[in-house]
């Protein structure tokens, strides 16, 4: 039992190891990304900010978007695709990302120019009216959507990216973890060394204590027998005085017949 604990315990800890590497490389992804999302073999992890694309999906949710590079890729969307794009969404001159739903492809296949724009609008009616003053032009398009979201896991990569949740769920727990490995490693490290002394401290004690033993219980051997001879002797001791004090012990045939002559 104490086995399969410790197995189990090894198994989550190695998967938390694992989950911990995963996450670290999306952070140094993200930074690394000019669009400052993570991006690993061409898929960029979108997190989803407003309900602007309700029912398809909505705030809170992890969307797949394919990267798309070089301008030809670009300028060749189609109406129905979802794409990611830059836009100031809030008017403070910063470009945010965005995912709405291309409605309308303006300028697609003409020789005189290179100006591609797309009209954009998001699924929700009631937040989303078509804008033709907003296009989007297709240098500020991102990526474009798979088609996969992994719902609720946007505002968890959310909160990772965050400072408070790097250091809650990603630097105390390695560091718990270090301290443990750290710890078994000197733990095994004493165990050898005591192997190679011969003896464990508590292999000592033991044998003290049963040499200890050994003597009292020899000791105590040593007086009972004394204690036997010593009666032993008392008991004789009345015959021995009782030949003494009586008649002379007869005497033998020989000696009768040397006073006889």
């Amino acid at each position: 039992m104490k086995k399969a604990l410790k197995i189990t315990g090894n198994v989550i800890l190695w998967l938390f190891i694992v989950f911990c590497a995963i996450t670290m490389i999306l952070s140094l992804s993200s930074a690394a990304s000019g669009e400052g999302v993570p991006s690993i073999f061409g898929r960029s992890l979108i997190s989803i900010q407003s309900d602007s694309m309700k029912p398809t999906f909505k705030e809170g949710d992890l969307l797949i978007v394919r990267s798309l590079e070089g301008s030809t890729e670009r300028m060749y969307l189609k109406e129905g695709d979802v794409i990611t794009f830059r836009a100031d969404l809030d008017g403070d001159g910063t470009a945010e990302l965005n995912s709405h739903r291309i409605v309308a492809v303006n300028n697609q296949g003409h020789e005189d120019t290179d100006v591609v724009s797309y009209v954009t609008k998001g699924d929700n009616n009631e937040t989303n009216p078509v804008n033709d003053a907003n296009a989007v032009l297709y240098s500020d398009v991102v990526g474009v959507w798979t088609g996969t979201k992994l719902s609720g896991l946007g505002s968890v990569l959310d909160f990772l990216q965050s400072s408070t949740g790097f250091l809650l769920i990603i630097v105390l727990p390695l560091a718990a973890f270090f301290i443990y490995e750290l710890y078994c490693v000197i733990s095994a490290i004493v165990s050898m060394k005591q192997k190679k002394a011969g003896i464990s401290a508590a292999d000592e004690e033991e044998i003290k204590r049963k040499a200890v033993e050994e003597y009292l219980r020899q000791q105590a051997a040593a007086q009972a027998a004394g204690s036997a001879g010593e009666a032993s002797e008392n008991a004789d001791a009345p015959e021995r005085a009782e030949s003494a004090d009586g008649q002379a012990p007869a005497q033998t045939p020989s000696e009768s017949d040397s006073d006889a002559e």
